[in-house]
């Protein structure tokens, strides 16, 4: 599936327009992005992971050794980047997922599968609009003593998130697509 294809199977699975459609930020638009639509089908989601690595990845410097991002727009993408990375020989072979609440048993941890000491995490998600569930997800794994190398998305809705990360963790952000790229 190449990009053009990509950009089609969204419009065509994930694209929801009507009136007042709630966002998890809080507002409300008359359009949706449900790319769960889409990172939970493996037609999808093997280029996608593609993408990450073949665009996201080969830009940073140093690279990132870990790959992760808020539950739960984060969970399949992380999974598929590591799983395509260890098929192809490339170190970004773990993910690790920030939970919105600590674990009530076991660990009791916030993050999934805890990095090691000082990583270096490229954050996943599937869409951005505010910025706001992939800022906690950042502020967690700053806390545990890791850095953000970068971050991208498969949507940029074009609602200030993006310039928001950016500035606040001084790492690039990429998007597959934004909403122009669907006339919306």
């Amino acid at each position: 599936m190449n990009r053009q294809q990509m950009r089609d199977f969204v419009a065509a699975e994930c694209l929801i327009t009507g009136d007042e459609i709630q966002l998890s930020g809080g507002g409300a638009a008359n359009f949706y992005f449900d790319c769960k639509r889409a990172t939970l089908r493996g037609e999808f989601l093997s280029p996608l992971a593609d993408w990450v690595l073949n665009t996201v990845y080969k830009e940073l410097q140093p690279s990132p050794n870990i790959v992760g991002g808020p539950t739960i727009g984060a969970d399949f993408i992380a999974a598929a980047v590591a799983l395509r990375a260890a098929q192809q020989g490339i170190p970004l072979t773990i993910a690790s997922i920030v939970r919105k609440e600590p674990k009530k048993h076991g660990t009791k941890s916030m993050i999934e599968n805890e990095p090691a000491a000082a990583s270096r995490i490229l954050i996943v998600e599937d869409v951005i609009t505010t910025g706001g569930s992939i800022a906690k997800a950042c502020d967690e794994f700053i806390a545990a003593g890791h850095s953000i190398a970068a971050i991208a998305a498969i949507i940029d809705r074009k609602a200030g998130g993006v310039e928001a990360l950016e500035q606040k963790y001084n790492a690039p952000v990429f998007a597959l697509f934004t909403k122009d790229d669907f006339g919306v």
